[in-house]
């Protein structure tokens, strides 16, 4: 192999590597996304769940429409009760 095939081989394998690099990284900053959303919404559950604040005042609060904050609202506590089977068949 010539030098100049040696360093393309080289590049290339670095390519690949800044790319593996990469994707794992938006993995990671997918998964932070998710768990934040997830702990707001927890967040606003438990506000409201606790009788602190009215859902109008919750959506007052957030600067969210009541239909989205309802809807919001189902879609996290399916995720909540999935996760928390998840961690119970572990």
């Amino acid at each position: 192999m010539s030098k100049s095939d040696a360093d393309k081989a080289a590049q290339a394998k670095r390519v690949q590597q800044a790319q593996q690099r990469l994707a794992t990284a938006k993995v990671t900053r997918d998964q932070r996304k998710a768990d934040a959303e997830f702990d707001f919404w927890a967040d606003v559950a438990a506000a409201i769940d606790s009788g602190e604040v009215k859902q109008t005042e919750a959506c007052e609060a957030i600067d969210f429409k009541r239909e989205y904050v309802r809807r919001q609202l189902i879609e996290h506590r399916a995720q909540a009760a999935a996760r928390a089977e998840t961690d119970t068949t572990d």
